[in-house]
């Protein structure tokens, strides 16, 4: 019995040495030329002309298209304004723009903070100064350039009047982006406090609650519009009062009007003023 297990025992041993203790084969002069698969890189942004999220703060960014408007109201729009002085406007570079008002929940991601009356994670953030508004743009290009998601040259920013009314109208040319009456039904107006943002219905381009809700800041000093057609305003050099569109919850339906404007102090902060984000390519700064 002993004898035929050791025998079998030096067979095993014999077939090891014989096949499974040999050196590898060295691989073919095809295999030693073939390039090795570089990884796929991840998009280091958004893609020019295609909608977009920004991942961690969940906030859709939409692209308008540049194009020619008329800027202002014709002087038979009911309960217009003097300073709207109708005038054609070209916008000759695509932007995005948010796609509802910046939310509590992404302010306090970027700031740490909520200075808001109406608190609630999904309702617009207000109680905010034109200067912060551009605190909070000038904070989140950096980390979102940091997270390789900001392609060169573009920023975080608010956008110019134009360039709100622009995306407000959506190619209309009534009072309002669904006509020329308003009803509660259309937006938020004259009732006592914030909703959540997108709970109105959207414009053509997909924008909610441009008119009502919070008031807007714009990027823009106030000023005068130009008698004849421009190409890109954005305002004066210099001012003491910045711009500020949409109407509010506070406000009558008249002031909710695409072409009404506001203005006030760039430091003044107030329970229905907040803000829409735009993402654009960087331009010189107003002093």
């Amino acid at each position: 019995m002993k004898a035929s297990y050791y025998k079998i025992l030096l067979l095993v041993l014999m077939y090891l040495c014989l096949f499974g203790c040999g050196k590898p084969e060295a691989p073919t002069t095809e295999e030693q030329k073939a390039p090795t698969k570089e990884p796929v890189k991840a998009p280091t942004g958004p893609v020019k002309g295609e909608s977009f999220s920004i991942p961690n703060l969940k906030l859709d960014m939409l692209w308008c298209k540049p194009g020619t408007f008329m800027m202002g109201s014709p002087e038979d729009e009911k309960v217009r304004q003097e300073e709207e002085t109708q005038h054609e406007v070209t916008l000759t570079k695509g932007f995005y723009l948010g796609k509802y008002e910046v939310t509590q929940a992404q302010w306090e991601k970027v700031m740490g903070t909520n200075p808001s009356n109406f608190k609630g994670a999904t309702l617009p953030m207000e109680k905010v100064s034109w200067n912060d508004a551009m605190e909070f743009c000038k904070k989140l290009t950096p980390m979102e350039k940091a997270a390789g998601r900001l392609p060169e040259g573009w920023v975080y920013t608010l956008p110019s009047e134009a360039q709100w009314e622009y995306a407000c109208r959506a190619g209309t040319t009534t009072a309002y982006y669904f006509g020329d009456e308003i009803t509660p039904k259309q937006a938020n107006y004259n009732v006592g406090k914030t909703t959540s943002v997108g709970t109105y219905p959207a414009n053509a381009w997909g924008f909610h609650d441009l008119h009502g809700n919070v008031w807007e800041w714009c990027s823009d000093w106030y000023g005068d519009y130009p008698s004849g057609s421009a190409n890109d305003p954005v305002g004066p050099s210099v001012g003491t009062l910045r711009v500020f569109r949409g109407g509010s919850w506070y406000y009558i339906g008249r002031n909710l009007r695409s072409a009404f404007r506001s203005r006030d102090a760039p430091d003044i902060r107030s329970f229905n003023l907040g803000f829409r984000l735009s993402f654009q390519t960087e331009k010189k700064e107003q002093e």
